[in-house]
């Protein structure tokens, strides 16, 4: 890599890091482009020349984000449930593993409803719902659940649910425990497995 090259990935780097610490800190929309030149220590017109739009810095920011933050892979629910047969137990590694994540997350996974509205913002969103509704899909594959079993159990795994229970103090073990046991407390009142 030439020197000019990699000077030009340094400074995106700066830029990347500086906006990240901004929009934790302030929100996407309440972040400015200079407040993001002026943290990067570089002219608005460069932090321009390399994210011309929003569109092309968040979705970049989740990129340094998501490798930082390492989020559970679809493909690794396997490895996740690993050798569990009992949909507790199946679902107590689920609920370990992504509000695991949630916690490194921390408020970097929160938005506000304008950001939602963000292109790259709703396909983190879509993506996560897919995931966590995968990964509750395979924790319950021994009781053969359909799509309304599935969703409904989802919310509980889900990113905001998570961030209530801390909100109202609860340790990360025990907002774990706490939604494994109100996921199967739905199960047995549906009459949907005979996991107790």
């Amino acid at each position: 890599m030439g020197s000019r090259t990699a000077a030009s990935a340094k400074t995106r780097q700066r830029i990347l890091d500086a906006t990240i610490k901004l929009h934790t800190q302030n929100g996407i929309f309440g972040t400015t482009w200079k407040d993001i030149a002026t943290e990067a220590d570089v002219a608005v017109g460069t932090v321009y020349k390399h994210f011309p739009t929003l569109d092309d810095l968040v979705p970049a920011c989740g990129e340094v984000l998501m490798e930082r933050l390492r989020p559970p892979s679809p493909e690794s629910v396997t490895e996740i449930i690993g050798g569990a047969t009992d949909s507790k137990e199946r679902l107590h590694r689920v609920a370990n593993e992504l509000f695991a994540f949630y916690h490194r997350g921390g408020r970097h996974l929160e938005s506000d409803l304008r950001e939602r509205q963000l292109p790259a913002m709703r396909e983190w969103e879509e993506y996560l719902r897919h995931m966590v509704a995968g990964f509750v899909r395979e924790a319950l594959a021994h009781d053969s659940p359909g799509d309304d079993v599935v969703q409904a159990i989802s919310f509980l795994f889900d990113f905001p649910t998570f961030n209530a229970m801390r909100i109202r103090g609860m340790a990360v073990d025990l907002a774990v425990e706490t939604a494994t046991e109100m996921a199967l407390c739905w199960l047995k009142g549906q009459g949907r497995t005979s996991t107790s």
